[in-house]
């Protein structure tokens, strides 16, 4: 539950708020606003402590009570009271640590660094992008809707173009290398983890700047969090976010700033990772802070900025690159962030803005889609060489799209009709026949995390023979004259497939339903609206569903979608809202969910990640449908890129090769591609498959045959046969 600080804030507000003054005639005078942070600290940290002394006493009594239950208890309620003990021991250590701790903002000298830090600065990876690459030139994109803001946090800020200039472009204290996956400076030229892991020191690169110029004052770290928990925005989840997983931020003189968390992280440098507010730009910062900067872009880290005059509101928005950006020299950045301007134009029609880019104002167009693919871009600027086509394989994590098997459900509570629908289900001819066999099958729930993943884990193929023999197993022994298989009293092998009625999905269906037949299964489709779809599968009312889960980088988690507490409530029934739509409840899952969700160590997340892994395929609670491994876009022959043994087009983790901003303009190939056009010069047709990570960045390919060659040593040869198979595949049965 979120608490409103009891008044502090509210209060506190009014340091900001511009006094209006009433002199003798009518005349009014405005006297000078202020930021307000400086008053705010002793405010904030002293809630902080009440909260924390609240938090203990609340966790004190909770531990008391569920322990002296889980003694008494017995079977399921048992395991769920002990899962909630050790969540709320582990609760009360982290509560501890931080009362441990002091003040949530700390000033110190910096002379009270602990001096036995191990400093690393990560410049040994390798570069990004191409020394190739020219500033210099306008990008032009477009933009579906304009947005409701431009302010990075407040009401509707979390828009879909805030991407466009905020999180793809600003520059925090350290970041993520998307070739190696390795931590990298930012805006810290180097950093240390303390003994305990919860702490990491940041040492500011003294170069580090706004795009504006300005200075970055340490205090601006901590400005950041001001500006979004006091009460002059709604902003509830990052109230909580930096109120419960952020214990403490200290700066040691102007030169070191520390972040402490509640606990240790797997890749701490990067968890404990953000970006400073500028205070300068926030100092009529107060109750009105919505309203007032709405249409006000503030400066920020990264290489784009927004001037007042290039936002037309409804029609467009132009960034501008800083000529003397702080980081244009430094190793990881100096080769991208080229265009001197980007300009994004809004274009609500698709077929408009396809025309456009047919007609070289847009500058790139995305082509992933068949259609767009085989038969829109079959134009004259494309075969006359004008507009080049790329075919690109990333190694972004894949949406787990697929059959989501419901448990609870009385006929989907035996693994074996699990496994049997699995082997039913004809993934493959949906693939080849809808998407022009152009997507691959996807071949588990967390693919596309690297070493992360488990490669010896692959999805069930279409199989008649073995879908009918776990079906067998089942008790469906009989085929009746249509066709579709029964058990020995009758009850006919049928069961429904929940699905929103939109896009391909109805295609998809057919294809499935046609298919599952010759298995003997009747999958009845279950068509409904996507709101009525979604509440459906969230009340646990579905037998299997059609679902994709949104996947980022660098782990997946699965406590939220697997973890029993999410499954059941105490009365045994499926919980409702939750994402555990299997309602999948098992001691040795929940035991590896917890282990990821707490783990100190990548390899820790991996261990236990390659378990649940397992389980998920052995248990059958999710049959992997497709996946698009590649992006496929369109780009004017002036928009050049990279071509490196680093980086062979674009950065492999990345969801779309311009989000990472290693492209660049060329203006003698604009001129020239003009030229040609008027005089009908044509060039080679280009189109061009970059495939170096279809199956893996390099070294996590190695990785992967290390790992496929040690559980071939380990691990007796597993049988072809489903007949000859172990009933249990490794796994645990929910019966």
């Amino acid at each position: 539950m979120l608490i409103r600080m009891n008044g502090y804030l509210q209060a506190l507000c009014g340091v900001a708020i511009a006094m209006v003054l009433v002199s003798c005639g009518d005349k009014q005078e405005e006297v000078e606003r202020s930021l307000g942070f400086d008053e705010f600290v002793p405010v904030y940290n002293a809630y902080i402590t009440k909260w924390l002394k609240g938090e203990h006493a609340r966790v004190d009594k909770e531990l008391k009570t569920t322990t002296q239950k889980w003694t008494t208890a017995v079977g399921i309620e048992k395991v769920s009271l002990e899962n909630d003990v050790e969540e709320l021991q582990r609760e009360m250590e982290r509560v501890t640590f931080r009362q441990s701790l002091g003040d949530y903002f700390a000033f110190k000298e910096e002379e009270e660094m602990p001096q036995d830090l191990v400093w690393e600065d990560g410049m040994d990876q390798p570069e990004i992008g191409d020394p190739r690459a020219l500033k210099g030139g306008v990008f032009n994109h477009f933009i579906s809707q304009f947005p409701a803001t431009i302010r990075p946090f407040g009401r509707e800020a979390n828009n879909s173009f805030r991407s466009y200039l905020y999180d793809n472009l600003e520059i925090s204290l350290t970041g993520m290398h998307p070739l190696t996956m390795k931590v990298i400076p930012g805006l810290a030229r180097r950093w240390a983890v303390s003994k305990d892991g919860r702490t990491v020191y940041y040492e500011l690169d003294p170069d580090g700047r706004y795009n504006d110029g300005h200075k970055i004052d340490i205090k601006d770290y901590m400005v950041k969090i001001y500006l979004r928990v006091s009460d002059n925005v709604s902003a509830p989840f990052e109230k909580q976010y930096y109120r419960e997983q952020v214990a403490q931020l200290a700066a040691y003189g102007d030169k070191y700033l520390a972040v402490s968390l509640p606990e240790s992280k797997p890749l701490m440098a990067m968890d404990a990772s953000m970006a400073p507010a500028p205070s300068y730009f926030y100092k009529d910062y107060g109750p009105d802070y919505v309203e007032r900067y709405q249409w006000k872009v503030p400066p920020q880290t990264g290489a784009y900025f927004v001037r007042d005059k290039d936002i037309v509101k409804g029609v467009s928005i132009t960034l501008t690159r800083a000529k003397d950006w702080w980081a244009k020299d430094k190793k990881y950045y100096r080769h991208r962030f080229n265009p001197d301007k980007m300009i994004y134009t809004v274009i609500r029609d698709e077929a408009k803005a396809f025309e456009l880019f047919r007609a070289g104002q847009l500058d790139a167009y995305w082509l992933t889609r068949p259609k767009l693919w085989y038969q829109k871009s079959e134009i004259d600027p494309v075969f006359d060489g004008y507009i080049e086509r790329y075919t690109f394989y990333n190694q972004y994590p894949r949406s787990p799209r697929g059959v989501y098997m419901n448990t609870a459900r009385p006929m989907l509570k035996d693994v074996n009709m699990r496994r049997g629908i699995a082997h039913a289900l004809n993934w493959q001819k949906c693939i080849d026949v809808i998407f022009r066999g152009d997507y691959a099958r996807l071949q588990q729930y967390s693919e596309g995390f690297g070493d992360i993943t488990n490669p010896n884990v692959k999805a069930r193929e279409f199989s008649v023979t073995k879908a009918k023999e776990y079906f067998k197993k089942a008790g469906y022994t009989q085929e009746g004259d249509d066709g579709f298989l029964r058990k020995p009293a009758g009850d006919k092998l049928a069961i429904n497939l929940s699905y929103p009625n939109v896009a391909y999905y109805p295609r998809v269906i057919a294809v499935l339903k046609e298919e599952a037949k010759k298995a003997g299964l009747d999958l009845r489709a279950d068509d409904m609206e996507s709101t009525v779809y979604y509440k459906k599968v969230m009340k646990k009312e579905h037998d299997m569903c059609i679902w994709a889960w949104s996947a980022l980088p660098p782990f997946p988690r699965y406590y939220q979608g697997f973890f029993s507490k999410n499954a059941y409530d105490s009365s045994g029934n499926p919980k409702p809202q939750t994402n555990n739509i299997t309602s999948y409840s098992n001691p040795l899952m929940d035991k590896y969910c917890k282990a990821v969700r707490n783990a100190r160590s990548v390899q820790e997340v991996k261990e236990n990640s390659w378990k649940i892994q397992q389980m998920i395929h052995d248990e059958a609670l999710f049959s992997p449908a497709w996946v698009t491994n590649f992006v496929r876009i369109g780009t004017w022959r002036w928009v050049r890129w990279p071509d490196t043994k680093d980086t062979p087009f674009c950065v492999p983790v990345v969801y779309e090769p311009l989000e990472s901003y290693t492209y660049w303009i060329d203006e003698k190939i604009k001129e020239e591609t003009r030229d040609a056009m008027r005089r009908g010069k044509v060039f080679p047709e280009v189109q061009k498959i970059i495939d170096d990570f279809k199956d893996g960045i390099p070294q996590q390919k190695q990785q992967a045959e290390d790992a496929r060659q040690e559980a071939k040593a380990l691990e007796p040869t597993a049988p072809e046969s489903a007949e000859d198979e172990p009933d249990q595949e490794g796994g645990m049965s929910n019966e």
